[in-house]
């Protein structure tokens, strides 16, 4: 199945600072990570995990429960999408479990490590409902106004602009559309990532820790102006 929201051919582009240096938290604590080598490795390290993920203990005690604390902050939320989109989808992992919740949505996933977009195809081949591509949170390639729900478990470390990649998300967000960013907090992070939503015309709906992850993840839903 074609996803409607999908830019033709569009070719995703790396964006970095040109001088490939990372930056530090800035006063409002948000962070714009540009380095190219940390990217490179980072897309090389995930995609030698391709083919064993799905078999990881990580799966069972930390992503899996990332999953269902994002999955129950959108059922909160009271949505019934048409399309949804997730942002650093690894294998599809996430989305297989939307499926379950949502079973006539459209479902898009992206990650920046081809063999993982390689192995979410291969796992979900024949089935309409999926497409997968590689693609960057800073620049995705979907029409405005295209996707009901955006998901985005773990992954949110890794993006080169995070300011500039919710800008994107909320882009793409149909009016009253939500976005749901569940990753590890290891510091006081809730109003940082208010701040980040804010920013992008995201309100804030919902901030939590999930104690199956000892309180070491926070989940953040925030909706577009409808």
């Amino acid at each position: 199945m074609s996803w409607p929201g999908r830019l033709p051919g569009m070719r995703v582009s790396w964006a970095r600072r040109a001088d490939g240096k990372e930056r530090r938290m800035d006063q409002t604590g948000i962070r714009d990570s540009g380095s190219q080598d940390a990217g490179r490795k980072s897309r090389e390290c995930f995609d030698r995990w391709a083919p064993r993920y799905d078999r990881s203990a990580q799966q069972r005690f930390f992503f899996g429960p990332g999953h269902v604390a994002a999955l129950k902050a959108a059922r909160a939320a009271g949505v019934a999408p048409d399309d949804v989109l997730d942002v650093g989808c690894g294998t599809g992992r996430l989305l297989e479990r939307v499926a379950q919740d949502w079973p006539h949505a459209r479902l898009a996933g992206i990650d920046a490590a081809p063999l993982m977009i390689a192995e979410a195809r291969r796992k979900h081949d024949g089935d309409g409902r999926f497409d997968f591509q590689v693609g960057d949170a800073v620049v995705l390639p979907f029409r405005a106004l295209s996707v009901d729900v955006v998901f985005s478990t773990f992954s949110h470390h890794h993006w080169s602009d995070q300011q500039a990649a919710v800008g994107e998300i909320a882009r793409v967000l149909r009016p009253g559309g939500l976005l749901v960013l569940a990753n590890m907090e290891v510091y006081p992070a809730a109003g940082v990532r208010r701040t980040l939503f804010e920013h992008a015309g995201l309100e804030v709906i919902e901030q939590s820790r999930p104690l199956r992850l000892a309180a070491a993840v926070l989940v953040t839903a925030g909706r577009k102006a409808r």
